[in-house]
């Protein structure tokens, strides 16, 4: 049953429309959350369909029409957190996949709070990807309860992960040469207590962006190590930890490290007593002193669209792509809901200054998390569900960026069908 399963999937993850994809990278790789609908965020109530599991699927690029390069696996994973829930080591065939949230049983139709009701996740799965025809996971680690968020140092010796559990809300885990983890660095001795809901490598490797979900705060680690071995020994907090905004979600260091982006979704989706009447979320631009002499400070924040998601930085960090899910994860026949998601595309200045230029709608529910590809030419973004009646099925869909005075997208006439619940995408360079 579970090898009919996968041919089906694989069949249904297939491309659709004959224009060639513009995307460069070598692979992309996507996971999906079988466990509910994306309505389900709204009313609790699932739709599970019955023999559908969580899975994580591998396309090999270039792709034609009616390519079989498209392999899906049974890998935990749930929608029910930050939008980093999957990292792909820079030097090792390795993909990372946090189960943020165990699976619910079958004859569980619904779940009044998705945030506090679901079964705990605890585990990462570590997929082989070397072949990207031929995926397979290689072994399953523990975490804390509920990870919330992980992210790979850019030279791919440590991953940094957070949790719900007391005692690992933050933890370095230090890889052996095949990507193994093998040594746990805790957090400092006389860090501040909450829960820690994200977590970020600078790109130099020394430093890490972390935020804490009570105080609303984004704060940063400075990495301390052996002098003949290079190897963490410490982490040390750096400065005082600023307040950002309402909810702030998953950060990112801009390319060369100058700046850090936080958005704030001032509503959380996923727990209905923290959502707010004003769903236009905000983009914070930070800078950290990384020598710690002076305070880190604001530079400047700009309005995104109505409940963003996530966002990403072209590789040159002059433009930023942020979805925004709006209405379109609201039940169907609800009058409040909208069957268009969009894209936000802003312009980042080498001064900090960040500037919302356009915003693009499209079809389709809960865009969770979007992907600039290596030129940062074409952008790739998640598509949880689409509002057909019948089978119903994740996507991929595609733009093309145009960069310069006046920076625009342009929809690609392809996507990529996946397993419904599609919310997690990484690029194999």
């Amino acid at each position: 049953m579970k090898k009919i399963l996968l041919s089906i999937l694989t069949l249904a993850s297939s491309l659709a429309y004959s224009q060639k994809l513009s995307f460069d990278a070598k692979g992309i790789i996507a996971i999906s959350d079988a466990d509910m609908a994306a309505s389900a965020f709204v009313d609790g109530k699932l739709f599970k369909e019955r023999g559908n599991k969580d899975f994580m699927s591998v396309v090999k690029l270039p792709i034609e029409k009616y390519s079989d390069e498209i392999k899906s696996l049974v890998v935990s994973n749930s929608a029910i957190n930050s939008t980093k829930s999957i990292v792909v080591s820079p030097n090792h065939p390795i993909a990372y996949v946090v189960e943020a949230r165990g699976t619910t049983p079958e004859t569980t139709t619904e779940i009044r709070n998705l945030n506090s009701e679901l079964p705990a996740g605890g585990f990462i799965s570590v997929v082989d990807i070397s072949d990207l025809s031929q995926p397979k996971v290689l072994y399953k680690f523990p975490t804390g309860k509920n990870p919330t968020a992980i992210d790979i140092s850019p030279n791919g010796e440590y991953l940094a992960l957070c949790s719900e559990e007391y005692g690992k809300e933050l933890q370095v885990l230090e890889l052996d040469p095949t990507g193994k983890p093998i040594r746990i660095i805790n957090k400092p001795q006389d860090f501040q207590s909450g829960k820690i809901t994200d977590v970020t490598w600078h790109p130099n490797n020394n430093f890490l962006a972390f935020t804490m979900e009570e105080s609303k705060e984004v704060g940063l680690l400075k990495v301390t190590r052996d002098g003949p071995t290079t190897k963490i020994i410490r982490l040390d907090v750096v400065g005082r930890t600023l307040k950002v905004g309402s909810l702030p979600s998953a950060g990112q260091f801009t390319p060369d490290g100058k700046y850090y982006l936080v958005p704030d979704l001032k509503s959380n989706i996923a727990n209905k007593s923290e959502l707010s009447s004003d769903a236009m979320g905000d983009m914070f631009v930070l800078k950290f002193n990384l020598e710690g002499t002076s305070e880190h400070y604001l530079i400047t924040k700009t309005k995104l669209g109505e409940t963003p998601t996530s966002f990403a930085i072209s590789p040159d960090g002059s433009l930023v792509a942020v979805t925004n899910a709006k209405k379109s994860y609201y039940p169907w026949e609800n009058n409040d809901s909208s069957k268009k998601a969009s894209i936000s595309l802003l312009k980042l200045s080498s001064d900090g200054s960040l500037n919302n230029v356009a915003e693009y709608e499209f079809d389709g529910i809960l865009p969770k998390n979007i992907v600039f590809d290596k030129s940062g030419e074409n952008i790739a973004v998640t598509v949880f569900d689409y509002f057909n009646f019948g089978k119903h099925f994740g996507g991929i869909e595609f733009w093309k960026v145009k960069n310069g005075d006046k920076p625009s997208l342009q929809k690609q006439d392809f996507k990529l069908f996946m397993p419904r619940g599609c919310h997690g995408i990484q690029i194999v360079k």
